[in-house]
């Protein structure tokens, strides 16, 4: 469903509208004023990126900066270190 949005003429207020299909012409009117005389604005709009494109857009450096947060990070903030200390239910101490 294509979203339009339209600026009114009278107002000046913008109305986000939804037709069903592209080929869907109704009669628009302002959602804050009620008049006819509206203008459709170009919209804003995204598209998704790549995985390969998005680490293409990254820095340069972002692999050293962090490889180098890594190294300041202290220890037991590494997944590591606490997966080292679990042990299975059956060994584990109750704290009761």
């Amino acid at each position: 469903m294509p979203l339009y949005e339209f600026q009114c003429d009278d107002c000046h207020g913008v109305s986000d509208i939804y037709f069903r299909t592209t080929s869907d012409t109704p009669v628009v009117r302002c959602r804050h004023c009620g008049s006819e005389a509206v203008r459709k604005l170009m919209s804003a709009f995204t598209s998704p990126l790549s995985e390969q494109d998005k680490m293409a857009r990254l820095d340069s450096k972002y692999d050293k900066q962090v490889d180098q947060a890594i190294r300041k990070a202290p220890a037991d903030s590494h997944p590591d270190h606490y997966m080292r200390k679990m042990v299975p239910f059956s060994r584990a101490q109750s704290n009761s």
